[in-house]
């Protein structure tokens, strides 16, 4: 079953994306993985791409991290993002998609929770940032 790529993409909508991986006999297959948008909505509009961020689940006895933002499947955001495991917003891995790979919307973020999303990416990105108490390499 293939589906029409998704067109109209806003930032802090969380979709499925056709993420593609190399088997180890060299064939390209894709994994579908839940990502959110994060490029600005007026790229989204004129780009044949967009800025996504990867969701992973989240274990348990995670330490907590400055370059994740946690959601819960069963909070008001994870429910209105379409969550169907405890996740984290991965900050750390900034991808540039095409929208082909896009195979569906499941929900979106909250202002609120976009707002968390863009100062974890800020620290991401910080030169000057160290993870809070984090030791700095020398």
């Amino acid at each position: 079953m293939t589906s029409s790529p998704v067109v109209h993409l806003k930032k802090g909508d969380v979709v499925l994306v056709a993420f593609p991986i190399s088997t180890p006999g060299g064939q390209i297959q894709s994994k579908r993985r839940p990502a959110v948008i994060v490029s600005n909505d007026h790229n989204n509009a004129r780009l044949d791409d967009v800025l996504i961020v990867p969701l992973r689940s989240k274990d348990a006895k995670q330490e907590p991290d400055p370059f994740v933002v946690v959601v819960m499947m069963d909070s008001p955001e994870g429910q209105a993002a379409g969550l169907r495991l405890d996740s984290i917003v991965d900050c750390t891995f900034i991808a540039t998609m095409p929208k082909t790979l896009i195979v569906s919307k499941i929900g979106r973020f909250p202002d609120e929770t976009i707002e968390q999303i863009d100062e974890c990416l800020r620290r991401s990105i910080d030169s000057d940032a160290d993870g809070g108490d984090a030791p700095v390499p020398a």
